[in-house]
């Protein structure tokens, strides 16, 4: 792995911190940040933790309602007015 590599690199003192970050197209931050985790998880501490679905999404059988909902009562409705009635009208 490219990283690996000029992490190693750095280690041995043959390239500065500011030298990787360059050769990796990062910031000397990023690439500080990237070595800490790398440290601590290994290549798997590198892996893209975007990918991961959010703890905040609603289900889906609730999405459906909703958009069951504005679909068959409160079409037209913007969705600040539509989203006040959803709180008092449908928990």
């Amino acid at each position: 792995m490219r990283f690996e590599d000029v992490l190693g690199r750095s280690e041995r003192s043959e390239l500065s911190q500011m030298e990787v970050a360059e050769l990796l197209g990062i910031s000397e931050r990023t690439f500080r940040r990237w070595r800490d985790r790398h440290r601590e998880s290994g290549s798997a501490g590198l892996d893209d933790r975007r990918l991961a679905p959010s703890l905040r999404r609603a289900p889906v059988a609730e999405i459906e309602r909703m958009l069951g909902l504005y679909r068959d009562l409160y079409r037209g409705f913007s969705v600040q007015h539509f989203h006040e009635q959803l709180l008092k009208r449908h928990n």
